[in-house]
């Protein structure tokens, strides 16, 4: 049983560090899976401190995890993981029946888990769990209590400081498609010889108050006990998922400008993503007017991306006396494309070259040192 113990010890503890320190990493994108699960369960009134309690989980689990490998506080940690896991266990067990959440966020955008994945994952987890629980008392201390408590506090303002920085300033380690590097363009293409997706058509009917899924070439065995309902395309077989495939961007009649901004292959050009105008940080109209006005002024292109309504696009622009248009694209592609509102992007061509937080909007002069690159 001890050496169960110390297995489990390890395994858990090292695993509860890797989920939080990638969580940590990318806490703004936790956030927006707290989020789904709000609205799934009608919580509304959590959506604001998402950003704030996706922090604090992260931050739990990775100092969880090093009081366990340190042999802290065995018996309350034991506790304190075992509540952690059986409320995981239920939400990703959740997910797994009903679908509504396809991905839990557990490894962040590092490794995407699909629901029964995750369940399975957190079912695992549990039986380790409840080794340690049960035989606690085998988890023996590496230091005394007072090198104990120096340690959790060393591990909590590390933590602390990372997952601040990383929310100010952008992840470290971006695992996203458009990360520094990406050419956009290409990611929205499949590669030659590429699988694509491969459906099949399905009839359904309705015999004796109960739906049929009816093939195409099984139609002509039905007789008239069978009454027709509706058509749906059944995926058969999964192809090739493209990295970018919701990249599509419009003016407000409607009209794509995707290609459009793709088209310029050889300069560079700045991307202002901006989810929400409204919510915004505060200050950094006039940060981005200082900055875009002499970009543009220099011959280079500026795209105004946002979420918001395009009639809001025109006010912001005109009260901070921006020289560039802002084009509506859906929030999804805007959440992952930069971790910030606003966020800048600089590319050349269509790749990724340098990306800035709303924290650290740069300069026209310091912009002028990666267009010299």
């Amino acid at each position: 049983m001890k050496v169960i113990v110390q297995i489990s010890r390890v395994l858990v503890g090292v695993l509860f560090i890797l989920s939080g320190f990638i969580k940590a990493n990318d806490t703004i994108g936790f956030s927006y899976k707290l989020v789904e699960y709000f609205e799934v369960f009608h919580m509304p009134i959590f959506v604001p401190y998402a950003v704030a309690m996706a922090m604090l989980i992260c931050i739990v689990e990775i100092c969880v995890g090093i009081a366990l490998l340190i042999g802290a506080y065995a018996r309350a940690n034991a506790w304190l993981l075992l509540i952690m896991i059986v409320f995981f266990t239920l939400l990703t067990g959740y997910s797994a029946i009903t679908h509504k959440v396809t991905d839990c966020g557990c490894f962040g955008d590092a490794v995407k888990l699909k629901p029964v994945q995750s369940f399975i994952k957190d079912l695992v987890l549990l039986v380790f769990i409840l080794i340690i629980f049960y035989g606690h008392q085998y988890i023996k201390p590496l230091f005394n209590q007072g090198l104990q408590t120096i340690a959790l506090g060393i591990s909590l303002l590390v933590t602390t400081a990372f997952t601040l920085y990383t929310y100010m300033f952008l992840p470290k380690i971006d695992f996203l498609p458009y990360k520094v590097g990406n050419n956009i363009q290409a990611l929205m293409k499949y590669p030659e010889g590429a699988l694509r997706d491969s459906f099949e058509m399905v009839f359904l009917y309705q015999k004796g108050g109960e739906l049929v899924e009816v093939s195409m070439d099984k139609l002509a065995t039905l007789d008239s006990t069978y009454t027709f309902v509706d058509r749906k395309d059944k995926l058969v077989r999964e192809g090739y998922k493209l990295p970018i495939f919701d990249f599509k961007l419009y003016d407000s009649g409607g009209i794509e400008y995707t290609d459009s901004l793709l088209a310029d292959t050889l300069n560079y050009k700045l991307i202002v993503v901006q989810l929400s105008l409204l919510e915004s940080r505060n200050g950094t109209g006039q940060q981005l007017q200082a900055l875009t006005t002499p970009f543009v002024q220099a011959g280079y292109d500026v795209w105004g991306l946002t979420a918001s309504s395009l009639t809001d696009a025109e006010a912001y622009r005109h009260e901070h006396q921006l020289m560039y248009p802002y084009y509506l694209m859906d929030p999804t592609p805007l959440k992952s494309i930069v971790r910030s509102n606003p966020g800048i992007v600089l590319m050349k061509g269509n790749t990724v070259i340098k990306k800035w937080s709303s924290y650290a909007i740069p300069s026209f002069e310091t912009l002028q040192k990666y267009l010299k690159q």
